[in-house]
């Protein structure tokens, strides 16, 4: 029963990792060729309204993504792992630049650059020591009053 206890925590600190190099390598720095080292090929994406399915369409979509921003910083709290699945908590700090902004609530037009902050819950799946699934969970009612699209009442 030890050695069990033993193997399943240090798979679940591998797991850790693996999420802490998919923030800090992949969406900060945009090394976009780890992403077949960190996930399956058959990786799934779970966005609001759609999925992304498969390592290269992943790599296409945060490719995307990632040119709407100027700057782009991940900081991770409450890293939580068990078994094959790993949550976190997570407070992107990023300039967007000028660009269309699709949430569930619908388009916005962001006209020029600004500094725009969220914080998300994201869930992950791992397997063999990659990334399977993957689902965000983000505050974008507080990114649509940040662009001025929603007014905060008093």
């Amino acid at each position: 029963m030890e050695k069990s206890l033993s193997a399943s925590r240090a798979q679940e600190a591998r797991n850790k990792a693996v999420i802490e190099r998919y923030f800090h390598e992949v969406l900060d720095q945009k090394k976009f060729d780890l992403m077949p080292e960190l996930m399956a090929p058959g990786v799934v994406l779970h966005r609001p309204g759609f999925d992304v399915t498969g390592v290269d369409a992943a790599v296409q979509r945060l490719r995307a993504t990632r040119q709407d921003y100027t700057a782009f910083r991940s900081e991770l709290s409450g890293l939580m792992a068990e078994g094959d699945m790993v949550s976190v908590r997570i407070t992107h700090s990023t300039k967007v630049r000028p660009h269309t902004f699709r949430s569930r609530a619908g388009e916005v037009r962001i006209s020029k650059e600004q500094e725009l902050n969220w914080t998300a819950i994201v869930q992950f799946r791992l397997q063999g020591g990659k990334i399977v699934e993957e689902w965000v969970m983000r505050d974008e009612l507080g990114m649509l009053v940040q662009m001025g699209t929603v007014a905060v009442g008093k």
